[in-house]
């Protein structure tokens, strides 16, 4: 990210080796401390801070337009660190502060506060650049977000690290970033081992319609005790999700990665879920009248009781173009997808082999569930006890297959609730199962068999970014063949 600094004044602070008596007009006359540069400066002045460590919390930009940019002036690749040491937050931004107002190139560590161990931000919208946030967290009876908690906020967060970021307090959340009707820009990230170890959103919490965009980012190894080990959203809150990775996060409850709530329509593109796991959900879980979007993304190696990859409980998932092999549960239903409670999913152009579980070994169905399945490859999934591909647990539920590749072993449970329409029972040919390559060879059969009134509105593009129909009609599966 490239920010153009027009600057009036420039203002230079030296941990080390300046004095806040003097005039910080140059490195040899700089202030001492970071908040005196900010009560000096004003809209559109510069802020150098040379690499020190500063002790200091709930630095203000009172309103005003400052660019605070950490450089390496002692030492050449140095950051200049703010350690909180458990003494309070790092900064508040409460005066309405815009995206004019800059944190540029500083690790904000050992923060603490009641919401916002580092920064809290209410009906204020800061830019937070090139920052890495470690071992902050929130304390109290509070709502969350052990680095950053935004209110009515819109803050611009980029290129920046969240470690070991933690919510401790019960009922508190995002343990890495709280959203109350925020809707934040969030992109280049990196999230690893952040926790809500009381509550839900191990790395991101969101509340009451926010809705922030997440690009490109990097979710590893943060957890939470219920729901959502990366992220959760409830209240009709729809984040975008877009080109991000997922892996080994974890959940007691529901949401290995991902878990939505309360009519909340997260919009999940072109992402990928690896060795994710929860009770139920092992990378996304559904419910209450959610109704997540789920495009372009990948499922592999994640775990669960119920729905190995996704679980839906009352709600309404659209996913289109997506891959899912090697997700399983041990003794539990759904290897791949878990269907409960009036659960009504749309599944279109999606992949599902090498899935396992007791029953269903790609996908499950319970209580009133009713999944529609279009253009679908369904190959190879495996079941301990019934319905290697498709299992049906009540007479309730049923499942209907459009345009589908399904293997020969397919069914198991409520059988006279599955209806197929247009379906084939050949080998799919992939290009090398056995290496996770699920691409179609020159000669299988679901090339040019699907149905393009299937297709969703707005897909145009297969799993690999590929033309979504080539030669008139679609194919079957996550992969159009590329002649």
């Amino acid at each position: 990210m490239y920010i153009l600094v027009v600057m009036n004044n420039v203002y230079y602070v030296d941990g080390a080796n300046g004095d806040d008596a003097n005039g910080g007009t140059g490195w040899r006359d700089a202030f001492a401390t970071i908040g005196k540069a900010l009560s000096v400066a004003g809209d559109y002045d510069l802020v150098l801070v040379a690499d020190a460590t500063y002790n200091e919390t709930d630095m203000k930009f009172d309103g005003k337009k400052i660019y605070l940019k950490g450089v390496d002036h002692n030492n050449a690749g140095a950051q200049p660190v703010i350690d909180c040491q458990g003494k309070g937050r790092a900064f508040y931004f409460g005066s309405g502060e815009t995206k004019d107002s800059v944190i540029d190139n500083f690790t904000i560590q050992n923060g603490t506060a009641d919401d916002g161990g580092a920064i809290y931000c209410d009906s204020s919208s800061p830019t937070i650049t090139n920052c890495t946030f470690s071992d902050n967290s929130e304390v109290g009876l509070c709502e969350g977000g052990g680095a950053i908690y935004c209110e009515n906020s819109s803050l611009t967060v980029t290129n920046c690290s969240f470690s070991n970021n933690s919510c401790d307090a019960f009922f508190a959340g995002g343990g890495a970033i709280f959203c109350e009707s925020s809707s934040p820009s969030i992109a280049n990230c990196t999230f690893s081992g952040n926790t809500a170890p009381n509550f839900h959103g191990g790395a991101i919490f969101c509340r009451n319609s926010s809705s922030p965009t997440i690009t490109s980012c990097t979710f590893n190894g943060n957890s939470a005790d219920l729901y959502g080990g990366a992220i959760f959203c409830r209240d009709s809150s729809s984040p975008t999700i877009i080109n991000c990775t997922f892996s080994d996060d974890s959940v007691r409850g529901t949401g290995g990665a991902i878990y939505c709530l309360n009519s909340s329509s997260p919009s999940i593109t072109n992402c990928a879920f690896s060795g994710n796991s929860a009770g139920a959900g092992g990378a996304i879980g559904c419910l209450d009248g959610s109704r997540p979007t789920i495009t372009n993304c990948t499922f592999s190696g994640n775990s669960a009781d119920w729905g190995g990859a996704i679980s839906c409980d009352s709600s309404s998932p659209t996913l289109s173009n997506c891959a899912f092999n090697g997700n399983g549960t041990l003794k539990g239903h759904g290897g791949a997808i878990y269907c409960a409670n009036s659960s009504s999913l749309t599944i279109t152009n999606c992949t599902f082999s090498g899935n396992s579980a007791d029953n269903g070994g790609a996908i499950d169905c319970y209580d009133s569930s009713s999944p529609t399945v279009n253009n679908c490859i369904l190959w190879n999934n495996s079941a301990g006890s019934a319905g290697n591909q498709i299992h049906i647990e009540d007479s309730g539920s049923s499942c209907t297959l459009n345009y589908c590749c399904v293997d020969n072993t397919g069914y198991g449970g409520q059988t006279g609730n599955i209806t197929e329409n247009n379906c084939i029972h050949s080998d799919p040919q992939f290009v090398d199962a056995a290496n996770g390559d699920y691409h179609l060879k020159d000669t299988s059969p679901c090339i040019d068999r699907g149905n393009n009134t299937l297709v969703p509105s707005g897909v145009t593009t297969d799993l690999d970014g590929n033309p979504r129909i080539v030669n008139g009609i679609v194919d079957i599966g996550a992969y159009e063949y590329q002649p």
